[in-house]
């Protein structure tokens, strides 16, 4: 019968089952190791049965990334740059600070500080003071983001009325500046200042330049001739308010005192709104070093709540 010969067929199997089990006469039993296989996770793909042919609508949604805010706190950028000039005898170097998030923030300009130095000292000078770090800790802090352009003067021994320093600042630097990067530029967006020389550039560029800075920090400035008559010129034509914010200071031992005194009583007399400042110290490093996180929020302060 068909039902016999399957059971006998069932039977047999089972027994030869049972004997590929057994070990052999002369073979030795392998352990299994136990350790844990550990698999690399596969991609399934679950194939779902459709109850009919008719096909699925398809979505109409584009998947977009979403956006990533930038870190204002993960610090900015130097680099250095020489750039050639038809009004100097030499190529100079330019040190620039970026922002952080610089470039990656859309429809943002900055601000700009330009800072100078003084004689003895080169465009690294303010770095050395640690200006790039305060910035960064500053914006880190909600302060607002700008670049800081420190140009080296080379010539930094030549007299000043034979140097032309400043129109190279004025016509090809900030120039330049304003047409390789994302900068603002207004007049309110733009800050000079510099320490002794570099202070005296500063407050020359403003005095005889009225429109093209919102502000001008001289921090132990070396007064240059005809700016202190030059600065209280303007209100022939323009108001008081119409001023730049105006920052000076200078240590109690320093040697230009008279020539920053003296500007500073011209601001006086004439009811120019201005910040004067006497601190302790010399005319060297470690006074400025002393103050330029003082100097930095000063900047910055003009600029607070404003980014454009």
């Amino acid at each position: 019968m068909r039902v016999g010969k399957l059971v006998i067929l069932v039977v047999s199997a089972l027994i030869l089952s049972g004997c590929a089990e057994a070990t052999l006469p002369g073979q030795e039993m392998v352990a299994l190791s136990t350790a844990t296989v550990t698999l690399a996770p596969t991609l399934l793909t679950t194939q779902t049965a459709r109850l009919t042919d008719t096909p699925l609508p398809k979505s109409t949604l584009t998947p977009t990334a979403t956006p990533v805010p930038c870190d204002r706190a993960s610090g900015g950028e130097v680099t250095r740059i020489e750039l050639n000039s038809e009004l100097l005898p030499a190529p100079y170097t330019v040190s620039v600070y970026t922002p952080p998030c610089y470039g990656e923030e859309d429809g943002l300009t900055y601000p700009v500080l330009y800072l100078l130095h003084g004689q003895n000292m080169d465009d690294t000078f303010w770095l050395s003071l640690g200006a790039a770090e305060l910035v960064d800790d500053m914006i880190a802090q909600g302060g607002p983001p700008f670049l800081m352009v420190m140009p080296y003067e080379v010539d930094n021994f030549d007299p000043p009325s034979e140097s032309k320093f400043a129109d190279a600042v004025l016509s090809e630097l900030i120039p330049w500046v304003e047409d390789h990067y994302t900068v603002c530029t207004e007049r309110e967006c733009r800050a000079i200042g510099g320490v002794s020389r570099g202070g005296g550039w500063a407050m020359h560029l403003v005095a005889r330049n009225f429109d093209t800075f919102g502000a001008v920090g001289a921090h132990s400035m070396g007064l240059l001739q005809g700016d202190a008559w030059q600065i209280q010129k303007h209100l022939e034509t323009r108001t008081r308010e119409e001023y730049p914010r105006i920052y000076i200071d200078r240590g109690e031992d320093d040697f230009l005192y008279e020539g920053i005194d003296y500007f500073v009583g011209v601001l006086v007399d004439n009811d120019i709104p201005h910040e004067f400042h006497i601190n302790p110290g010399r005319h060297d490093k470690a006074y400025w070093q002393a103050h330029v996180a003082e100097y930095l929020e000063w900047y910055a302060a003009g600029w607070e709540g404003k980014e454009q």
